[in-house]
């Protein structure tokens, strides 16, 4: 995720690259955690899998940003990202280019299972996506079919047409694409009317409450239901106990995400853990 600096600036990036810095982060608090972030190397990515509902087996897993602070602590990196957001120079397709190639290189040794990334809608607006995502599958080698872009906020989109172009040609590329956070946005159904998506993410805001809450049960159990007749699959975020895995399961919600299976882990242990569980994978 990129960062905003006062005009003038420079801060290295590591792997000997330097961004300039041209306009300062509204938020004082924000302007200062996104120095502290650069300056001291402290962002890093975790991995979360995402489980076959049923079998439990793992399917992919999405890749989290996340600081490392001063203590040793890490935590999650919002207040870089939001900042990140806010900022109108190129850092954003910067850092996220960083971050996506790191995630490549670390989904290239897991063998099937899949990487889930997440993408601003300001790649569209403002970045050159396509060019940019195409250089990185080739220089690190990983196949375009275990890769789920995630994408969120589309309806801040400004030129939608231009958006459904670059999507397709992601998807003449073989890469799967999902909406985050489906239901929380004025325009979701609209999304699906018109962008060429593969699945939806049904947020936490959801999911918490089941099964005991009957309005985010029928919102939850229509949400799947038509994301079924619409041909896509679903991916249920913070599954945390049995009884809402029982109800996803009921209503054939595909994967599930949430500590009910498994923790953000780093990717060292997240390549040990499906050497383990599956052996025969090519995970190395």
């Amino acid at each position: 995720m990129p960062a905003d600096r006062p005009a003038g600036s420079r801060r290295s990036i590591g792997n000997g690259t330097s961004i300039a810095i041209p306009n300062p982060v509204n938020d004082p608090t924000a302007q200062a955690a996104l120095d502290r972030a650069i300056d001291e190397d402290q962002l890093l990515l975790v991995y979360q899998p995402i489980h076959d509902a049923r079998t439990g087996a793992i399917w992919a897993a999405e890749a989290l940003l996340r600081q490392r602070r001063e203590s040793g602590e890490i935590r999650e990196a919002s207040i870089i990202t939001e900042a990140a957001e806010e900022s109108d120079g190129p850092e954003l397709f910067v850092l996220d280019s960083r971050l996506v190639r790191r995630a490549f290189t670390d989904a290239a040794r897991w063998g099937d299972i899949r990487l889930n990334v997440n993408l601003s809608p300001r790649e569209f607006q403002e970045g050159n996506v396509l060019d940019r995502l195409t250089a990185l599958v080739t220089s690190c080698k990983i196949d375009t079919k275990r890769v789920s872009l995630e994408i969120t906020e589309i309806s801040s989109i400004e030129h939608p047409e231009e958006t459904i172009e670059v999507l397709l040609a992601l998807k003449k590329l073989d890469v799967q694409l999902w909406l985050d956070d489906f239901g929380t946005g004025h325009s979701s159904l609209t999304h699906l009317q018109h962008f060429p998506v593969d699945g939806i993410k049904l947020p936490g805001a959801f999911v918490r409450p089941l099964p005991h809450d009957e309005r985010c049960a029928a919102i939850t159990s229509r949400l799947i239901e038509l994301a079924h007749d619409l041909d896509m699959r679903v991916i249920a975020e913070e599954v945390e106990e049995q009884a809402q895995l029982d109800f996803l399961l009921e209503r054939q919600c595909e994967f599930i995400q949430g500590f009910l299976f498994s923790r953000p882990m780093t990717a060292e242990k997240l390549q040990a853990t499906l050497a383990a569980t599956f052996p025969s994978s090519g995970a190395k």
